[in-house]
């Protein structure tokens, strides 16, 4: 249909209106069918004579009518009336982006929806989990959980284990209950970005510590802690973020023994743990008193359930607690029961199987397409480390990867503040919605390093 037939006067009803029940008409006639695409509202707009604001007005009054939809940088379409005006639209993968550290895109749904089943029929419990509960959760929940993480070689306790809302959740309470404004904070030279966003929120003295091939190196830590007295150290002993570092046995003890001679706790993101089949033991197996360790299961599980778990000392529970408390007084007990199912069912293990072969294959993707490069990673992980050619600076590499649209993580963003940053990205073979466009995206990374110099400077 064209659109300027559709007829406005300019009677006593606003045009808005008028154009709104004139879309509805075309709409139930069927000359405008679920999918079609409307005109932006500048083009609308000056095809029936009319303001941008009119069009604007009379597309959110179609929304609310439930005949149309706004899709965030792609336009407003006539809505299926077979979907709930709720749900959410299935994006396409954007084949040019290695940037965001997600898990794999698999097939969930067949699996979660035997979960969320399994919890509809127990009514009685569910409707115990829609109340109010304590913000240290479920003790059936928790040892659920632990007994599942003691099975995958991660030895928490459940009477200390506390639930979160995500691992980063778990890291923000910590600082808070074991920190005061202007505490140091010992971590690794290159970090994650959002351990540096919380302590900049909390006003801590960030200092960074030396990373070698195996991750912290101990004689380092020991030297800061003498210069800085610090609260705590930040470290990712397994699949460190973002140069995919996993200390190894001994490497964790000593860390943990310098740990103890200066009265410092060892704060352990164990976000990435779960993810190789075979690690080292983590900290908190090696010396609970000493570390407060953070994980979650989003990287191994869905992001979508947004659960993470955090231990402590037990002398230092009690803050942690009220810390829960008083951002979110608990952490949703539905959410905590549909992930424990997915444990008992044994639906866990087999997505956390699934996430491990997707990352097998397609790391194998990576090492074909950039057979020269200088690239660290594991093969069940989900980033790896890519060191530059000497003559590719880093920010003439960060303008040709924007210029085509490839979205990576400069060595800038994991680099504290008033540190050199190191001519490096991560890049996560995660990311890409498929093999395909994996493969695409790695296209694009490897014209850009195996451009060559000219004159001696990397040109684009």
């Amino acid at each position: 249909m064209t659109f300027t037939e559709i007829p406005l006067n300019r009677g006593d009803t606003p045009l808005y209106q008028q154009l709104a029940s004139a879309l509805a008409a075309r709409i139930e006639q069927g000359a405008l069918a679920p999918g079609d695409k409307l005109p932006t509202h500048r083009a609308l707009a000056d095809q029936l004579g009319v303001t941008v604001g009119t069009v604007t007005r009379a597309y959110a009054e179609a929304e609310r009518r439930g005949l149309v939809e706004a899709r965030v940088g792609a336009g407003t379409f006539v809505r299926d009336p077979g979907r709930p005006v709720w749900s959410f639209e299935e994006r396409e993968g954007d084949e040019r982006t290695l940037g965001y550290n997600v898990p794999p895109a698999i097939d969930r749904s067949d699996i979660m929806q035997a979960a969320l089943e399994e919890l509809a029929r127990h009514r009685q419990a569910l409707n115990r989990l829609m109340l109010y509960q304590s913000p240290e959760g479920s003790g059936q929940h928790r040892e659920a959980l632990a007994d599942w993480l003691n099975r995958h070689g991660i030895a928490v306790d459940p009477r200390e284990m506390l639930f979160t809302s995500g691992a980063q959740h778990g890291v923000q309470l910590a600082l808070q209950a074991l920190c005061r404004p202007g505490d140091t904070l010992l971590c690794e030279r290159l970090t994650y970005p959002g351990l540096l966003s919380l302590a900049r929120q909390q006003q801590l003295q960030v200092r960074p510590v030396e990373l070698d091939d195996e991750g912290l190196v101990p004689e380092a830590l020991a030297a800061a802690c003498r210069q800085h007295q610090p609260r705590l150290v930040y470290l990712t002993p397994t699949l460190q973020n973002p140069t995919t570092a996993t200390c190894g046995e001994r490497r964790r003890q000593d860390l943990l023994a310098v740990c103890r001679e200066y009265g410092i706790l060892a704060l352990e993101d164990d976000v990435h743990g779960l993810l190789p089949a075979e690690r080292p033991a983590a900290l908190v197996n090696l010396d609970p008193g000493q570390v407060v360790h953070v994980g979650g299961l989003g990287k191994a599980l869905a992001p979508g359930l947004r659960l993470g778990y955090l231990q402590v000392p037990g002398p230092l529970r009690d803050r942690v607690v009220d810390g829960i408390q008083n951002h979110s007084w608990m952490i949703s007990p539905l959410l905590t029961a549909l992930a424990m199912i997915l444990v008992n069912q044994g639906a866990a293990d087999q997505l956390l199987t699934l996430v491990r072969e997707q990352m097998r294959q397609r790391w194998q993707r990576v090492a074909a397409a950039l057979p020269g490069a200088s690239l660290r990673y594991h093969r069940e992980g989900f980033h790896g480390w890519l060191t530059l050619p000497e003559h590719l600076p880093l920010s003439e590499f960060l303008i040709a990867a924007r210029q085509r649209g490839l979205d990576l993580k400069s060595a800038e963003l994991f680099t504290p503040p008033g540190h050199p940053a190191p001519a490096a990205v991560r890049i996560a073979a995660s990311a890409p919605a498929s093999l395909d466009a994996l493969d695409a995206a790695l296209t694009l990374l490897a014209d850009i390093l195996d451009k060559p110099p000219a004159g001696g400077a990397f040109t684009l």
